[in-house]
């Protein structure tokens, strides 16, 4: 991390924040910043971040509320994560191509699209060559239109050449849509179905994979607390996208969506009050820290980042829709290995294992809530 910071005659303190702020040393150094600058305006600009700490935010939000700070960013996945948490910033467009007129927009053959994919792989890292197809190109067309790229040959170009551009399409190509107790029906099964079969042993191990935003875990933990099993239980937690794992590790979530959270929970058979799990922080709730002591939070591919094992339950709800079916037999085969005996799979409301060989390791024990056992 780098700042710059200078004072003007009207009392305010300018502060240019360049790199993501780390966790421990740089949110500590920023905390005293500010302190230092306590009578001043602060205008706080964020050049290179894509999320902030948990104490940042709250400290950014107090001063708001002061009128105390106005804060300026150039990451679209920040400008959108302040605000629905209630902080206001602007956000500055930085546009780095010249929109060429003359040029229709256009998307390539399916073809020429997968070489593309190839060609990200061994830039960047990211295999998304096993996902569907249709829906990679449709995601492709949203970001050519979000970064005002007409051609894909242009396109293909920048992206391979620019780390921005490429953010913006792994953005775009990265599904993130879910929220607290999620198809209650689901967990009310954990709770009744799996749960009775796995209590008596003496520690557990569970692993949502595609964690999203961390509202998955996050149930679960819920879940695991009102029956007495939490502290026996470890839960990994992991997604292909490093941005919306700091999001689940700060724990922060908007009270605009509370009220459905609160309905899932007691449609999930929450035994308690929802927000006895959370602390209320102005127009954001925080996860207590009770919940996060048991799950570790990292990033991790289904596509090649290993195996991990010995577990009890995984659940990967609703992201083998994004694959081809070679793929999904690759990973069900993964969790397969990595399912203790006996033990249970859950996937989305739209998946399944029959179409994908998937049958092979599997069996169906609950039809509605796409509940498997291991064979």
């Amino acid at each position: 991390m780098n700042i710059k910071l200078y004072h003007d005659i009207n009392k305010i303190c300018h502060i240019t924040i360049m790199g993501e702020l780390e966790r421990a040393y740089d949110e500590a150094y920023f905390q005293q910043l500010i302190q230092e600058n306590i009578d001043r305006v602060l205008y706080i600009t964020f050049i290179d971040a894509n999320i902030l700490g948990n104490r940042v935010i709250e400290r950014l939000y107090q001063l708001q509320q002061k009128d105390r700070v106005k804060l300026f960013v150039l990451k679209s996945y920040l400008f959108s994560y302040l605000y629905n948490l209630g902080i206001q910033s602007s956000y500055i467009y930085r546009r780095s191509l010249e929109e060429n007129k003359s040029e229709q927009s256009n998307i390539a053959e399916p073809e020429e699209v997968m070489v593309f994919l190839q060609q990200i792989k061994e830039q960047y890292g990211y295999d998304y060559t096993k996902y569907e197809l249709e829906s990679i190109i449709r995601r492709i067309k949203a970001c050519m239109l979000r970064v005002s790229i007409r051609g894909f040959n242009k396109f293909q170009e920048e992206v391979l050449q620019n780390e921005q551009i490429f953010e913006q399409l792994f953005l775009h190509l990265s599904v993130n849509t879910t929220e607290f107790f999620r198809d209650p029906e689901v967990y009310k099964e954990i709770k009744g179905r799996i749960i009775s079969n796995l209590k008596s042993l003496p520690n557990l191990k569970m692993w949502c994979a595609g964690c999203s935003t961390g509202q998955e875990p996050y149930s679960l933990a819920i879940l695991l607390s009102e029956i007495g099993l939490l502290n026996k239980t470890q839960i990994y937690a992991t997604d292909i996208n490093p941005f919306v794992i700091e999001e689940a590790k700060n724990g922060l979530y908007s009270l605009k969506v509370l009220e459905n959270n609160i309905c899932n929970y007691r449609k999930a058979g929450g035994s308690g009050s929802f927000m006895d799990y959370f602390d209320l922080k102005g127009e954001y709730i925080e996860v207590d820290e009770e919940l996060k002591k048991n799950i570790l939070f990292f990033q991790h591919s289904l596509d090649g980042n290993g195996i991990l094992n010995e577990f009890q339950l995984i659940m990967c709800r609703n992201v083998l829709i994004y694959f081809t079916p070679e793929l999904q037999r690759q990973v069900l085969e993964r969790f397969s290995y990595g399912l203790d005996k006996n033990g249970f799979l859950i996937l989305g409301m739209s998946e399944g294992v029959l179409h994908n060989g998937g049958n092979e390791f599997f069996y169906e024990v609950d039809k509605v809530n796409k509940i498997f056992k291991k064979k």
